[in-house]
């Protein structure tokens, strides 16, 4: 989970890996290298000799539970060094340091650490603790012996050197020599040792390592078995036993023989009884890790990613021929490829497109901070013209020539109002238009409003006088052949009668004339039928003792057989704002008054004619 970058540029980078040694560059490639130490301290005191502060670590193997932590904490794979420097590094140490005491039947051991600090270590787990386990406790007690450090390199057998020159010294995973003077380590055989054994002595040499280790398998077997379980139960074990495939650093695509090859021969590999058990936890161990590898892989990506974006930030405002919108990522690479984060992204047509990307970003970004710009300057242009509209010098009706006479020195040279980069003059003229359109819709909007409420004050108007005419209707005072000039006086008396007549001098007269004329026509049509209906029910209807409602009734009772003649009726009687049936039988009664004075003014005169004849007849006189 660590970002590795170029010390100093790509070039110094492949020059310090063509210095490396071979077993150096054998450590890069992962490949087991045993230091070449009279004793091996555990992983906890080796942790302690080597602090991760930057300094160069031991190779050494730490305990599983503590190798992922290592890693992530002290960043790049420690750097190989000299058998030499680490065995100063040893002999600086305390002397109890380098003393540990005999292993017990479970493998655990005593050390002590620079400092003074007691702690255990079990060779067969590879775990270390500053807790006393009870079975050394025990061992303790019963004054067991002291025996030989936990782990240490073997020398080859039957090879001689001079004393103070090469030695040679056998890998016990890989089986395979190298060789130190005390400042260097290689895997080839230097001169100074003459010729190699004989390849029959190598075989053989073979031969019996294979048949010890064999036979250290059997006796590890056998002595466990005698021991009992070293596992509090089945999770533990299986712990245990991927403890052992993270030491071994296996990868999540490593084949199962190749794990076998690699894992056998360490004691945690009997962690598991059974070989589907071992495959069972090899396969979640390897789902696990791979996808560990891919978060790491993919935080790896994300920093490389963040610390070249950082490059671009801090490298390519500097650049005086950088343009966001017309620079190309050859043209700047020299520049950016100065520093160290330009390699934090390995693959270059990714850094080409990271940097359109950032560029494109850029370019966006200014676009919006103009336009940010722009509009600030615009809201304050506009609260210009607004306090301008409140002085008085700004209304619906100005025009840019106007606004510009009307403004003094000073006002014209207000930062709101000048021509500045984020306001050209076409822009000035553009706002001004505009704001004017708005106060001329303003206004338009108050004068519908003020005309519309005019028109709903005089509809009322008029409908209020309308309504007083039904009531004179009502009361008789106006009928369908009514005319304005005999009634004028009388309804200009009433209240209702000047509002209408402020809209107007003819309105009044207009509204009564509209009235009548409809109430007459409506009249004439309801008219001829009550003619009818009278001229065949007069024989049974009498007007002398009858009113207008016992008329009215009479009419429905006699058309009662004839239902369309009954329906006409019916709605007669309820018409407004007087029914036509009252307005016949007025006509009626009036009609038959006037004859009524008729027949009595042509009786008296009758009479006086009659008189005057009698008297001629009666005196029996001459005319003179």
């Amino acid at each position: 989970g660590h970002l590795h970058q170029p010390f100093n540029g790509q070039q110094q980078h492949q020059q310090m890996q063509m210095n490396q040694s071979p077993l150096q560059m054998q450590h890069q490639m992962q490949m087991p290298v045993m230091p070449p130490l009279n004793q091996q301290h555990p992983p906890m005191q080796q942790q302690q000799l080597f602090p991760p502060n930057g300094q160069t670590q031991p190779v050494g193997q730490f305990p599983p539970h503590q190798q992922m932590q290592m890693m992530n904490q002290q960043g790049p794979p420690p750097q190989v060094i000299s058998p030499q420097h680490t065995q100063q590094i040893v002999a600086a140490a305390s002397p109890a340091t380098a003393v540990a005491s005999a292993p017990t039947a479970d493998g655990w051991t005593e050390h002590r650490s620079p400092q003074g600090i007691p702690y255990y270590f079990n060779t067969i787990t590879n775990v270390s603790t500053y807790d006393r386990p009870a079975s050394l406790s025990q061992h303790l007690q019963n004054g067991a012996a002291a025996g030989s450090a936990t782990s240490s390199p073997t020398k080859a057998s039957g090879t001689s050197a001079p004393a103070t020159s090469w030695q040679t010294y056998t890998d016990q995973n890989t089986g395979k020599k190298y060789y130190s003077n005390g400042a260097t380590v290689t895997w080839t055989r230097p001169p100074e040792l003459g010729p190699d054994e004989p390849a029959d002595n190598s075989a053989s040499n073979k031969r019996s390592s294979a048949s010890e280790n064999e036979s250290s398998k059997k006796k590890r077997k056998k002595g466990e078995k005698d021991d009992g379980c070293l596992y509090a139960n089945k999770a533990e074990a299986v712990a245990a036993f991927k403890g052992l495939l993270l030491a071994k650093d296996i990868a999540p695509t490593t084949k199962w023989n190749d794990v076998v090859r690699i894992c056998a021969e360490d004691a945690r590999w009997e962690a598991c009884n059974t070989i589907g058990e071992r495959k069972q936890a090899l396969a979640e161990y390897q789902t696990k890790r791979a996808n560990e590898l891919r978060d790491v892989k993919r935080q790896e990506k994300v920093r490389a990613k963040e610390a070249y974006q950082r490059l671009l930030t801090d490298i390519l405002p500097t650049v005086k021929t950088f343009s966001p919108g017309s620079s190309r990522f050859m043209d700047v690479r020299d520049f950016l490829s100065k520093d160290d984060r330009f390699y934090a992204v390995d693959d270059e047509t990714t850094r080409e497109e990271l940097f359109y990307e950032f560029v494109e970003e850029m370019r966006k970004r200014e676009e919006r901070n103009k336009r940010s710009k722009k509009r600030e300057a615009k809201d304050a242009y506009l609260a210009f013209l607004k306090l301008r509209e409140e002085d008085g010098k700004f209304t619906f009706a100005s025009t840019w020539a106007s606004f510009i006479s009307s403004l003094g020195d000073e006002e014209k040279n207000d930062s709101r109002f000048i021509v500045s980069a984020n306001m050209s003059e076409s822009d000035r003229q553009l706002y001004f238009s505009d704001y004017v359109i708005e106060l001329q819709n303003a206004e338009d909007e108050k004068r519908r409003r003020i005309r519309d409420a005019r028109r709903r004050a005089e509809k009322a108007q008029r409908d209020a006088y309308r309504e007083k005419l039904r009531e004179f209707a009502k009361l008789g005072s106006i009928i369908p052949s009514t005319h304005w000039r005999s009634v004028e006086d009388k309804i200009a008396s009433d209240p209702c009668y000047e509002p209408v007549l402020a809209q107007g001098r003819d309105v009044p007269m207009e509204i009564f004339n509209d009235f009548v004329d409809d109430w007459n026509e409506q009249y004439r049509r309801d008219r001829s039928t009550l003619s009818r209906l009278w001229e065949s029910s007069k024989k049974e209807i009498k007007l002398d003792e009858s009113t207008g409602v016992d008329f009215s009734k009479k009419l429905l009772d006699y058309s009662a057989n004839s239902p369309d003649i009954y329906a006409d009726i019916r709605r007669m009687s309820n018409n407004e704002p007087l029914s036509s049936i009252m307005l016949f039988f007025n006509e009626l009664k009036a009609n038959a008054g006037v004859n009524s004075a008729n027949r009595r003014s042509s009786l008296l005169n009758d009479e006086d004619s009659s008189e005057d004849e009698g008297e001629i007849k009666e005196d029996g006189e001459e005319a003179e």
